[in-house]
């Protein structure tokens, strides 16, 4: 049964690590009628939280214009009675039918705070410690998981294929339903914008790493939701965003966080793009006044799946127009979750990649004396014990729109941040 912590959440985690029941049986009047119920077996999920010494989860991406990453989560757990021991048959995860320990490579795991859940993967190494002496068990055990980026990273296509010119959305849809790869997970696919050529796909490509190839081409999102869910969204739809949460180092002006880094520099100053598509000719966009006073800084993007070189051109403009100029931007924040309150915690633990928040800073001295801005939310750590939950918050600017609205004074002017939808 689920843990409460001392602050009031209550702590689920849930680990395939028995044995399947349940199973196809013939002649059983329940379990021999073939369906997906009973042919296969269910397997269920133990709930180890009572056994959890500490839970550590990073799911994101470095920064803005890279890809995102599998997400991991690494649980500690009370191994003293060696159930999470492989090889200890009087485990009661060992099926003796078998004779196996489901305490093994690519059991679900899924962890969740009161009804929200933090992460789903699978189980990718169990690493066993034992204290020294013959009178004594004690023994941790460290269950690292990721989540199902780690399917796809391990697929490969089994010949050269050759798609038709489609959306990114139609081609992310491709390749999952390929025989070869069989996606069955959950899936939140946009429609997308970027029209992806019919270049061919070799033999022996890697799922995953083509899959990124589409998330670039269309500069959208591309990652595994916290609850599982295979995502997708294209490069518009973060722009019309709302924030989905306020936070502020004043009490009462939002959810108080506990420390703030700012960045201010070159990091993400282009002001000259390359973008080419396979087989295309260089578009090239540039700022001429950036270059002047920061000198020339160039970003480039090549081999890309974009049909057209004016596909390429469009999105060279657009990331640009993004980067063009030195940003003053809210970097990274650490947000104390067990010091919230409940409805505060919830809001925390529903918070999700590519999410639009908006930070809040106060200062004691110097004009303005405050600044607010929205943030896109582009990795998140967290670090949960029995004595608290931490959670760290990687973000980049949001580039909002607002959509075109007749008759309204602020949003009925055509402009660059009122656009059509």
């Amino acid at each position: 049964m689920p843990t409460t912590l001392p602050w009031g959440e209550s702590l689920t985690v849930l680990m395939e690590l028995g044995f399947p029941v349940n199973e196809f049986t013939l002649d059983s009047a329940t379990l021999g009628v073939l369906d997906d119920d009973y042919l296969d077996g269910t397997l269920l999920g133990d709930d180890v939280s009572a056994l959890v010494k500490s839970i550590s989860i990073t799911r994101g991406r470095s920064d803005q214009l890279q890809q995102f990453t599998a997400g991991t989560c690494s649980i500690v757990l009370n191994n003293n009675d060696r159930r999470f021991d492989p090889i200890n048959e009087s485990s009661p995860y060992w099926n003796p039918l078998t004779n196996k320990s489901g305490v093994t490579p690519r059991r679900k795991v899924t962890v969740k705070l009161g009804t929200e859940t933090i992460f789903q993967g699978r189980i990718t190494d169990i690493d066993l410690s034992y204290a020294t002496g013959k009178t004594s068990d004690l023994s941790d055990v460290v269950i690292n998981s990721a989540d199902d980026f780690v399917l796809l990273a391990n697929t490969s296509t089994e010949a050269d294929l050759t798609p038709a010119t489609e959306l990114s959305g139609a081609r992310l849809n491709y390749l999952l339903n390929l025989p070869e790869v069989n996606y069955s997970d959950p899936t939140n696919i946009d429609t997308g914008t970027a029209t992806l050529g019919n270049y061919v796909i070799p033999e022996n490509s890697n799922v995953l790493s083509y899959a990124q190839d589409i998330a670039e081409a269309e500069q959208g999102l591309f990652f595994i939701a916290r609850d599982g869910t295979l995502t997708f969204t294209d490069r518009v739809s973060a722009a019309f965003a709302s924030s989905v949460a306020d936070f502020s180092d004043d009490d009462g002006s939002g959810i108080k966080y506990q420390a703030l880094s700012v960045l201010y520099g070159q990091e993400f100053l282009y002001n000259k793009v390359i973008a080419t598509a396979q087989g295309g000719t260089p578009q090239v966009a540039d700022d001429v006044a950036s270059q002047t006073e920061y000198g020339i800084s160039t970003l480039n993007l090549s081999d890309l799946l974009l049909a057209t070189d004016a596909a390429a051109l469009t999105l060279a403009n657009d990331l640009l127009d993004l980067y063009k100029e030195p940003t003053y931007r809210f970097d990274n924040m650490v947000v104390l979750v067990s010091a919230q309150s409940a409805g505060d915690r919830t809001t925390l633990n529903q918070l999700e990649l590519g999410d639009t928040i908006t930070v809040e800073r106060n200062y004691q001295g110097g004009t303005p004396a405050t600044v607010s801005r929205f943030q896109s939310v582009e990795r998140m750590t967290r670090l949960l014990t029995p004595n608290f939950h931490r959670l760290e918050v990687a973000m980049a600017d949001a580039y909002i729109l607002y959509p075109f609205t007749l008759d309204d004074a602020t949003f009925g002017v055509m402009d660059s941040n009122n656009a059509l939808t």
